[in-house]
């Protein structure tokens, strides 16, 4: 009886994970925590904030998303997703040397997490084309294409995702821009 019971109990809290996970938009396919530095399991305060991040920033409140977001942060630094979250939430917003400062920190702790690569590349391509950015043209179209080759060195599938993103537009027929391709293009 006593298995029993604890099977159930078992069962209930693993399927009640799941349903929390897919309710909170992490699916089981995102990469919880960076392989890179040893981060093994975030603390609870830290998870808390971040849920509640997650929370605010899906009802459209972003201020108190961004709150809560640095508060995960506070509470575990070398837990890439509030990172990589924050810098969605500054992106959703058009602050892109926000954004910027949250994905630069994300590949500085997980040089491999492709879509913070790939974030990095469509905000850097953005700024460029704002013409009342504090940020040289010619560097930002520099660390786009560097952003960039770094998520196809990761996932090759960031390649075709560039062919059709829209903040490409002004850099595809640039030299630097078309090498890239060119050079991962599949055999």
């Amino acid at each position: 009886m006593c298995n029993q019971k604890d099977g159930e109990k078992e069962m209930r809290f693993i399927l009640i994970c799941c349903i929390a996970a897919m309710l909170i938009g992490c699916g089981l396919n995102t990469i919880p925590y960076s392989d890179n530095n040893g981060v093994i399991k975030p603390n609870a305060a830290a998870v808390s904030h971040y849920d509640w991040g997650l929370t605010y920033a899906k009802e459209g409140n972003l201020a108190q998303a961004i709150t809560e977001l640095k508060l995960a942060i506070q509470k575990e630094p070398g837990w890439i997703l509030p990172y990589f979250n924050l810098g969605a939430v500054y992106g959703n917003m058009g602050e892109l040397d926000e954004a910027i400062l949250a994905w630069e920190r994300t590949t500085q702790l997980d040089t491999d997490f492709v879509k913070a690569h790939f974030n990095l590349a469509v905000a850097y391509a953005l700024r460029a084309q704002d013409s009342d950015s504090d940020y040289p043209k010619h560097i930002d179209i520099e660390r786009s294409i560097a952003s960039l080759r770094e998520a196809i060195r990761v996932d090759k599938e960031a390649r075709s995702a560039a062919e059709i993103e829209p903040a490409f537009d002004e850099i595809r027929e640039l030299p630097k821009y078309k090498e890239l391709l060119e050079s991962t293009e599949p055999q």
